[in-house]
């Protein structure tokens, strides 16, 4: 498994998984699904690319997308957008590898605290968050969509 960032030549393999594992989210909803594809969009991305703000890490398995964790940095800290596998390589501490480099990467830019959101229901994600030692301080009735989520965050 090879863990590295977006490159120009990987925009396209990673919109498609992106709008596959959104669109096979169950607890998503049907106007969740849509606002997000398009943020996956080619176009989206390649804008987004460029911008500093945005970072993109990628899994690969012999030189295909199997997953991602991407967001941006704001004042110090950084929020995580989407962490996202390939139905085959769940269950295989991907999201721990994803994250762990995540980490390490901002803790080169100084970032000092990482948060997130998750939707209550999104068992794995809580499950991830809670073994990656994030607390949860928050949350949000009806929010994003008119779903429920937790906010987290963790110092590094």
């Amino acid at each position: 498994m090879q863990i590295d960032f977006l490159k120009n030549n990987d925009i396209n393999e990673f919109s498609r998984l992106a709008r596959i594992i959104i669109l096979n989210t169950p607890y998503y909803s049907s106007l969740a699904k849509k606002h997000e594809i398009k943020k996956y969009s080619t176009r989206n991305l390649r804008l987004k690319l460029h911008d500093r703000k945005n970072l993109y890490i990628l899994a690969k398995n012999e030189n295909k997308i199997v997953g991602f964790c991407n967001g941006y940095f704001d004042a110090g800290i950084f929020w995580i957008d989407w962490v996202g596998v390939h139905i085959s390589f769940r269950g295989k501490e991907l999201s721990v590898k994803l994250l762990n480099f995540l980490e390490k990467t901002l803790k080169k830019s100084n970032v000092h605290k990482i948060w997130c959101d998750c939707l209550t229901t999104n068992k794995q994600s809580i499950s991830l968050l809670k073994k990656l030692k994030f607390k949860k301080f928050a949350l949000l009735k009806k929010h994003w969509y008119k779903q429920d989520f937790y906010l987290w965050y963790k110092f590094i």
